[in-house]
């Protein structure tokens, strides 16, 4: 009743700044952020949220011995435990290695992998987080009898499409997951993103792209689809948010966007309904089908090509520099995007805030970066985690979530912490 209650206030408030949120003089702030809260699913959000759950650094190894072609940086030990994962790779000119990577923000300690130039792993050494100089002896690396070939990082994106206007705060609107990977490591000018596009959450239509941050459309020589194909392919309408159809294209700062689709229904099923308009439906979200509301398909995946002009602009790209957005009409008129919360007024494409992005910065995030491939987002209509202060009840499928957003610096490993699976695809 309470989650109600909150509910209808929130919508009434909603309704009088429908019309002016793009507007400096008539805007409320204080209201606006009154609805956001209302709207939000767990009471007493910690005002100095930053949504981080990963760190990153750069870290300098030297490799003074003969015979060690090739460094990675590994988030687990490939001779102890399965899933290792890749969160860079450089090969060493001149016995030197310079390294960019993003770790789950829990995690302190890392290895560095060495490999011959036939790709044979010759052992491992664990080192710190924080460790900005390494020189790595043979005598330093360690193996055992079997190795479990570590995979590329993959961190999973969800979204709620609605920025500005607070909606259920459910992140299933958009799911994607991204592996970085280096697909020819003699080659580091070249960097693979592998997107998969796993849920489409959302009862309205919207596009989406990836600002890669800090890189400049002039730092890349082209990119390409390498497996796959574009997810808009054959788009069958006028494009209204992307409207640049080419794979890469200028952002409005010079910045390098990648096109990922116009339409997020088109891209996941490709089909038209009977009236020869593009169904508004959700897809991955339910466990069950419904007509004219969810269904189940596979998801889409493609992976894009990025050829730098420098080896050393692409190995500074990290999952920091990797934001996804999504581009919407919202109930104004105005089209708006939705960033990753470090990129959360970032106007990659179009412009809304006229100069006022501080009417909207308040500690709510329309965005969670999750550094876990594997990670199970909620079924629609279920928050993530729900916390009602007038009763101290917690609920959903990941109850430290909750724990999360009351204070940032706790339960920062919620996502690994199923509570209800019922509750999630």
């Amino acid at each position: 009743m309470q989650n109600k209650m909150k509910q209808s206030i929130g919508l009434a408030a909603l309704a009088l700044l429908t019309m002016t949120s793009c507007n400096k003089e008539l805007f409320d702030k204080n209201t606006y952020d009154k609805v956001v809260d209302y709207q939000f699913n767990v009471d007493f959000v910690d005002a100095n949220h930053d949504w981080r759950l990963t760190k990153s650094d750069t870290i300098n190894f030297e490799t003074p011995e003969y015979g060690v072609y090739r460094l990675q940086i590994l988030t687990a030990n490939p001779y102890v435990t399965t899933g290792a994962e890749v969160a860079a790779e450089a090969v060493c000119y001149g016995y030197k290695a310079t390294m960019a990577y993003t770790i789950p923000i829990t995690q302190n300690r890392l290895y560095v992998a060495a490999l011959n130039n036939s790709g044979e792993y010759l052992g491992v050494a664990s080192f710190t987080y924080g460790t900005k100089e390494m020189t790595l002896h043979k005598d330093d690396l360690t193996n055992g009898t079997t190795l479990n070939a570590p995979v590329n990082q993959t961190f999973t994106y969800c979204y709620v499409s609605t920025f500005p206007t607070p909606s259920d705060f459910d992140y299933n609107d958009m799911v994607l997951r991204i592996t970085r990977s280096v697909p020819d490591p003699a080659n580091a000018s070249v960097v693979d993103l592998t997107v998969k596009l796993d849920a489409v959450g959302a009862s309205e239509i919207y596009g989406a792209a990836i600002q890669l941050a800090g890189v400049k459309y002039d730092d890349i020589s082209k990119v390409e689809i390498v497996s796959g194909e574009a997810m808009d392919k054959d788009y069958p309408l006028s494009r209204i948010f992307i409207t640049n159809a080419n794979t890469v294209f200028r952002g409005r700062s010079g910045e390098a966007v990648i096109n990922l689709f116009e339409c997020a229904q088109w891209a996941m099923s490709k089909k038209k309904n009977t009236q020869g308009d593009i169904s508004v439906i959700r897809y991955n979200t339910s466990h069950e089908e419904r007509e004219n509301y969810s269904a189940i398909v596979d998801p889409v995946t493609t992976t894009y090509r990025i050829t730098f002009k420098s080896s050393s602009v692409a190995n500074l790209l990290t999952f920091d520099g990797i934001d996804p957005f999504i581009v919407h009409q919202n109930t104004n008129g105005g089209i708006w995007e939705v960033h990753t919360y470090a990129h959360k007024f970032d106007e990659t494409i179009w412009s809304c805030f006229n100069g006022y992005q501080s009417a909207y910065d308040n500690h709510i995030s329309w965005s969670l970066v999750i550094p876990y491939a594997d990670f199970r987002y909620a079924i629609e209509g279920s928050p993530l985690s729900s916390f009602d202060s007038n009763i101290s009840s917690t609920f959903g499928p990941y109850e430290g979530f909750a724990d999360w957003m009351k204070n940032h610096l706790t339960s920062r490993d919620w996502y690994l912490h199923l509570t209800r699976p019922q509750l999630v695809y």
